[in-house]
Formats: C-alpha cells, structure tokens, sequence
C-alpha cells in the first residue's frame, strides 16, 4: 500500500468552500443571493465566466499579451548557459535532474550554516583567549583529542562550504535576475551575509596566531599604514601585549568579532526570507544526510593541522594560503597591487548592490506595432468576477495578494486585494483563478487565451497535414532549448508539427486553458518546466503539477484525467527531450476523491 501524501489547503484559514467560494459554475446568482444576502441585489451575470467561455478581442489587443513575458539581458542568458553546461554532466551523471545539488545551494548554504554555528559552539568551549594561550590551547586540547580535532576541521571546511554555495546561490540568483522589484531585499541582504561570511572566516584564522594569522595581522596593518594614522599605535599595543603576557582583551576583542559575523548573518538571513512565503530552510532530507556525511568524511580525512606559531619578531616562513577567505594576502605587501585588488571587489559589490534599479534589459518599444510597457505588468484583481475562493492569495509565492472581507454587498464573504508592490509579474495567480478574476496590468485575461487561439490558427495555416503538439513552456526553456522550435527551425518528423507557446511561467496556465486548446484540434497538449527546485518563481511548475493531478484547485476537469494532457519539468536546455517523448497522462490522486 502506497503512503498517503498530505495534500496542501485548497484555500486559506477561514474560508469555508461550501459557502463563501461559490462557483458561478454551479449555482443560480439569484437565488443565492436572496438566501445568503437577503436584501441586495442580484449579483452580477458577469461575473458568470471561466477560461472556456471568453470572447474574442481585436488583434491590437492580442499583441500586448507579449508584454508579460520578461525579457533578460543578453549577459544574463549567457551567463546560465555557463551555469547549464556545467550542470548537464551532473544531470547526466546522477540520471535525474531532481537530485542536482545546484538546485538547492541556497537552502545548503542554510544547513552548512548551521553546521559552522554548532561546531564553532563546541570550540568555545575549550578555547582560551592570548598569543600563546590561543595557539597552545588549539595545539594540545583540541588537535590532539581525535573528536576535537575532527570536529575543527569540520569547521574550516564547512565554513568554505559555506562560502562557495552561498556564491553559487547568488550566482544563480543573478542570472535568473531574481533582484528585481520586492526581491531587491533578499539580494542586497544576500550581499551582507556573504560580505560578513567572509569577514568571519578571516578572523576565525586570525584567533590562532600561527603564522598564517601574523600574515593576516601584517596586511592589517599594511591597510592602517595606507588609510589611518594608526598603524605605529597598533603596533606598539600589539608588542606590549606580548612582552608583557596580557593579550587576552585583544584576543577576546577578535572572538567577539568573529561571533559577531555568525550572529549577524543570522538576522539578515531572517530579513533574506521575509517576503517570502512557504520559505525553505533546509534541503531535502537526502541532501541533509549527504552533506553530513562528506563534512565528517573531510574532516575525519583531512585533519585541519597546525602551522608554527607566529613571532612579532620574526617574518613567518612559506604558509598555504586559503583562497576563498586569504586571497589578499599575496597582494598585501604591494601596495599597486592591493589597491587594485580592493578597488577592484569595491565597484563589483557596488555594481552587485545596484542591480536591482538598473535597466539592463530593452524591452520592446512595440509589437505589430502596438506600444508595450516600459516595465512588466503587476497583478490587478477584477473585482466584479473575484468569488472569494483565497487560492490567489495561496498560491502566490511572495505575498502580493491578500483577502479582506467584502464590503459591497455581493454575494461572496471575502474578496481578493492586491500588493503591487509586492509582485514580481510571475503570472501565478493568474494560473490559480479559474473564474478569470485576475490579470496582469491592465491587459484583460481573455488576450491570454486569444494569444493561444491565434497561435494555434497560424500553426494549422503553415501545416495543414501534421497533427499538432502544441507545448506551453516558461520563460527559460524559450531562451535556450526551446528557441529553435519558436523560431521553427528545428526538424520535426514528416507528419508532425510543434507549437510552442512560452509563458512568463508556466503556473501561468490554468488547467481549464490546456484543456480548451486540447479541444481545438489538436493532437497533443504538453507543459515543459524548469526541475522541481529550480523554478525562478519558485513554486509555479509545483503548483501547476498538483493541479494536472487534480490535488491542488482549480483542478483539471475530471473528463481530462486520460486526455494527452502531459508535464514535464527538465533543465532549460534540454527541451528537446520533451518534444520527443510519448505522451505521459496525468494520473488522478487514488488518495481521496477527486472533486471537480
């Protein structure tokens, strides 16, 4: 007997389906408002619409459909082919793109955060603070003991885990252009942690004083020399804290620095998730156990080791230098060089820090020479269709929208408001509404199935012979594997034609979408996502996969449920595997009933 999945809400706290989510559907508008609203008037007939009931529209209208759909900078696209080339071993490797350790960088970089703060813990505890106590107290009671010891290691090499998922997570955040609008502030806290990251794994080498940290010690002062009058007093405390044998405050000062940079991060990772909803702390259960074991097997392995102890009086020997946390210190002694390093990872952080307000892509001024917006549509509710239902309000990943209690006297208890301030123009929503209550911008919904329907009246003049595919696809898979079919130059095999219709995501679609251009002569319906994790709008191929599945509303309608109706969720660049693949039908959930 196979486990039963827990099914996640149809609707939010305090929305009762039976009452307050009528749908225009099934019921009689009339009297349902003389029995639950005794006294207003008869709702609206308007509000009576769903995705297989709209109308035509003019062409003009049809063309700004394409202003939904984001537009990336060339060096944006090129920078995730990178990311993708190097990513189609890994894939090919592990035989499934769902366990690719790249999805999940960010929430690894949370669990290895963890692991420094838990092992950075048990060191405290035996570690004391001064030139020779610091060096003696690492040598004899933690490098001997073989527990100790392992767990320091484990600490060095997770902390440049660390550091190297947390690059690779903004990375990928940067090529996916994940800064724009609301999430401006996860990229600009994501830049604080990582700055303060840093800064922690340097003093954590610096509380020591082997050799490696008089070297760390020697390019602070070189910095002091250059930029401040106080290197010579620094000095002068330094060598009379040696010869003198109280050092502990200095020491002390730098352990509570380095404490700082753990703490720190902390709170801005709370401020990195905060418009977030669902936000994930930790990867999945498999790569929690993996990264556990490969940071003990490291440190069990590779022994972090000691280096002699540093001398203010001598100039330390030749030391291996860590470049992820000491990669100034060959630049330290020359002052060109070190200017220019610094200057140089200056302007990149304050370009980083600015992405958010520059314009770095060019958006079309017009199509078929219709104007389009200079910046992507947010989501606006159509007030007289929304029926209260809360899905909206669920499903969106950011919070952009919320429920209020109705006020206008029509039939339904709550009513949908939107935050633009809040959306990121993923079209979620729109995928969610299945009485065609929402919209992006001020375009109506309707262009989203008229866009269809034209694209489907094009693709049947150009092949009148071939049985149609027609392939809904996000925004990534039109840049990469999918270019060649909208550009229709890839070969297809005589008797079939692929249409390919790109959404800016596609939990854009609505069930009831798919289903209709099914009905429109064509052979075979298929949606073709981004992996499980690795979606930009982080939730819209889950989303939209429950819904084939009938385990999340709006739901495919129930005589759907054995219709060539397929989805697909594979990296950007590998389309082609979808467009070749027999037709995989949604299965409904054998778990409980399913409900149209």
């Amino acid at each position: 007997m196979s486990k039963r999945r827990s099914r996640p809400p149809d609707t939010a706290p305090g929305a009762d389906p039976e009452k307050d989510c009528l749908d225009p559907e099934e019921i009689d508008f009339a009297r349902a408002n003389e029995e639950l609203v005794e006294g207003t008037q008869p709702a609206k007939q308007e509000q009576n619409v769903n995705w297989g009931d709209l109308d035509g529209e003019s062409e003009e209208q049809i063309a700004v459909i394409n202003s939904w759909a984001p537009a990336r900078a060339g060096w944006l696209r090129f920078l995730e082919r990178i990311a993708l080339l190097i990513e189609r071993p890994a894939n090919r490797l592990i035989g499934t793109a769902q366990l690719n350790p790249f999805y999940h960088t960010g929430t690894i970089a949370v669990l290895l955060l963890a692991i420094v703060g838990l092992t950075g813990f048990y060191l405290f505890v035996f570690f004391k603070y001064g030139f020779d106590a610091s060096y003696n107290d690492v040598l004899t009671r933690i490098e001997e003991p073989f527990i100790a010891r392992t767990i320091r290691a484990i600490h060095r090499y997770a902390s440049g885990a660390l550091m190297i998922t947390t690059l690779l997570h903004a990375y990928r955040t940067l090529f996916m252009e994940r800064f724009r609008g609301p999430r401006w502030l996860a990229w600009i806290t994501g830049i604080v942690m990582t700055i303060l990251l840093w800064f922690g794994g340097v003093t954590g080498y610096w509380l020591i004083w082997d050799q490696r940290a008089q070297l760390i010690n020697d390019s602070f002062v070189n910095f002091l020399q250059t930029v401040t009058p106080f290197a010579a007093s620094y000095m002068v405390m330094l060598t009379e804290a040696e010869i003198s044998g109280v050092s502990w405050p200095l020491f002390l000062s730098v352990f509570a620095i380095h404490l700082l940079m753990f703490v720190v991060p902390a709170f801005f990772l709370w401020l990195h998730i905060k418009r977030l909803k669902r936000p994930k702390w930790l990867p999945p259960p498999y790569w929690v156990v993996g990264v556990g074991v490969v940071v003990v097997m490291v440190g069990l392995l590779f022994p972090a080791g000691m280096l002699p102890q540093g001398d203010l009086q001598r100039i330390p020997g030749p030391i291996t230098i860590d470049p992820l946390f000491l990669f100034f210190l060959p630049a330290s002694g020359n002052r060109v060089l070190s200017w220019s390093l610094w200057g140089g990872l200056l302007l990149l952080t304050a370009v980083f820090a600015v992405l958010p307000w520059l314009r770095l892509r060019r958006r079309s001024a017009s199509i078929d020479g219709v104007a389009l917006p200079a910046t992507l549509p947010k989501v606006n509710i159509i007030k007289d269709r929304c029926n209260g239902c809360t899905v909206c309000a669920m499903d969106c990943p950011y919070g952009a929208i919320q429920m209020v209690e109705r006020t206008d006297g029509k039939l339904h208890k709550y009513i949908a408001v939107e935050d633009p301030s809040l959306c990121v123009s993923c079209g979620i929503c729109v995928g969610s509404c299945d009485v065609v209550a929402v919209t992006m911008g001020r375009i109506p919904p309707v262009m989203l199935w008229e866009d269809v329907s034209s694209r489907l009246t094009l693709a049947k003049m150009r092949n009148p012979a071939s049985q149609l595919k027609v392939i809904f696809t996000c925004e990534r898979h039109a840049a990469h594997g999918a270019k060649s079919y909208l550009e229709h130059s890839a070969d297809m095999p005589e008797g079939t034609a692929v249409e390919v219709i790109p959404l800016s995501c596609v939990g854009t679609a609505p069930p009831d979408l798919l289903s209709r251009t099914l009905d429109e002569d064509v052979a075979e319906v298929q949606v073709v996502g981004c992996p499980p994790d690795d979606c930009t709008n982080r939730e819209g191929n889950l989303w939209l996969e429950q819904r084939l599945v009938r385990e999340r509303v709006p739901r495919l309608r129930r005589p759907y449920a054995n219709a060539p109706i397929s989805a697909y969720w594979l990296p950007p660049d590998d389309f082609s595997q979808a467009v070749e693949a027999a037709t995989v039908l949604p299965a409904t959930s054998g778990d409980e009933p399913a409900i149209d």
